[in-house]
């Protein structure tokens, strides 16, 4: 009988423990705002950037008051993720070849006598020593100096062969006159055997942007006409472009005088690069730029120098100085301190950019989807969606996220559900406690019953 009531005791307090720790599922309209989704065609990952109105309305600096719902008010798992950066590969150009002519080549320059145009450009190389004229060629100097880009891969051709195994250096100049070795030895085959042939004609390098290149046989091994050489650009990367937002401020003085500019970024904005925009053209000031995340925290340095903005004189062109890059912050809260001229601060506005964030998340359920920003009461809840894709890619299984679309922009529970309303009575809590104090009493009275038992045993 004892033994049972302990069971008792030890379930009713296990069950509200649990119960007190599960929270209820969140709906759309736990979310102030939305947007539709459009998801084209079938796909099991889509993916969209952030708006810049989203931010401005997330309550959270980790932005975990976002969701992403499907058709059955399920939220699906999604993760924010950085666009990667693009890759622009370029075509192959045609470099033109000259050979020069020469006994055994020297590590430093050839006695050749070049000729340029006014650009630059290689017009003729020979060398017209009746010693040197009837020698075989022993180098080719390849003219990129019309190429305003880096190359990384050369691509030599040479005239059909039966088969040869051949060494070559190649060298760069910007003069034809220094050289520096940036492949100190490439492999150079045509084989033939059985009916099959194997052909290596690729010489790689760190990308590079010189004039000229040179390709030197060599001088133990065997040389090769070469008939034509292709060169490939190096891939450029550009990187997602920024979105700006201007931000007007107010002026606030210090204890000592001393004028700061304080703006409020009025959202939970991924800021960083920062800016100041001068009011007045052909202005030159020096400024540094701080930030924080509410009035109780400490300013944080994020960095300062000199700004200007000048107007070339009868041009519409205007210069500007570079943003100032930093650590990405949430931080709603920015001064600017402006080394003041005869005693004036002059007017300025802050300019913040960000790349925006992918959303991306997994088509689980049916459309369409919704996406669902501003809450007092959600937590963070991103799901490991960004390591799923990177698994992916390491088993090989490509999975590219597909462009989804922003659709219609709809008010859910409104601008009520960014604040939180009046705590609700802690019902579970009370009854945990109410389980807890009468456990302690019938384990108490229990104890007390025992007691008068063994009383009257003895």
């Amino acid at each position: 009988m004892i033994r049972g009531r302990w069971l008792l005791v030890i379930s009713l307090i296990s069950t509200v423990a649990s119960g007190a720790e599960q929270d209820r599922a969140l709906t759309p309209d736990d979310f102030a705002y939305g947007y539709a989704l459009e998801t084209p065609g079938v796909a099991s990952v889509y993916a969209l950037p952030l708006p810049v109105d989203v931010y401005r309305t997330l309550q959270r600096s980790d932005f975990g008051d976002l969701r992403v719902f499907n058709a059955q008010g399920q939220v699906v798992p999604h993760a924010l993720l950085r666009p990667a950066a693009a890759k622009e590969t370029l075509a192959r150009v045609v470099l033109p070849v000259f050979p020069v002519r020469g006994g055994e080549p020297a590590v430093g320059t050839f006695a050749v006598r070049v000729n340029r145009d006014a650009s630059g450009t290689i017009i003729d190389v020979r060398n017209d020593l009746p010693t040197v004229r009837d020698k075989p060629v022993v180098a080719y100097i390849l003219d990129a100096s019309q190429k305003d880009y880096e190359l990384g891969k050369l691509f030599v051709q040479w005239p059909a062969m039966e088969g040869f195994v051949a060494t070559v250096t190649v060298s760069a100049s910007n003069d034809l006159n220094f050289w520096r070795t940036i492949v100190s030895s490439a492999t150079l085959a045509e084989l033939v055997h059985g009916g099959e042939r194997l052909t290596r004609n690729t010489i790689e390098f760190t990308p590079l942007k010189s004039k000229y290149l040179r390709l030197t046989w060599n001088p133990t091994g065997q040389a090769v006409e070469v008939s034509g050489v292709e060169a490939e650009p190096a891939a450029k990367t550009q990187g997602p472009a920024p979105v700006w937002v201007t931000l007007d401020g107010r002026t606030e003085m210090d204890k000592e005088g001393k004028t700061h500019f304080v703006f409020d970024t009025g959202g939970r904005f991924p800021v960083e690069r920062g800016n100041i925009l001068l009011a007045d053209a052909n202005s030159l000031v020096r400024a540094i730029l701080y930030s924080r995340a509410d009035d109780k925290a400490e300013w944080r340095q994020r960095g300062g120098g000199l700004f200007y903005r000048l107007n070339r004189e009868g041009s519409a062109t205007e210069f500007r100085n570079d943003a100032i890059v930093f650590a990405r912050t949430a931080d709603r809260l920015w001064r600017i301190d402006v080394t003041a001229e005869n005693g004036t601060a002059p007017d300025v506005k802050l300019e913040i950019g960000w790349v925006p964030e992918q959303i991306t998340f997994l088509a689980r359920g049916s459309g369409p989807y919704q996406l669902a920003f501003g809450s007092a009461v959600a937590n963070n809840a991103e799901q490991p969606v960004a390591e799923l894709l990177r698994t992916l890619d390491r088993s090989e299984t490509k999975v590219t996220p597909t462009a989804a679309r922003i659709g219609e922009r709809v008010v859910l529970g409104g601008d009520s559900s960014l604040h939180p309303g009046p705590a609700p009575l802690p019902w579970r809590r009370i009854l945990l406690w109410a389980v807890l104090v009468g456990g302690v009493g019938l384990l108490a009275a229990m104890a007390m019953g025992l007691v008068r038992k063994m009383g009257k045993k003895e």
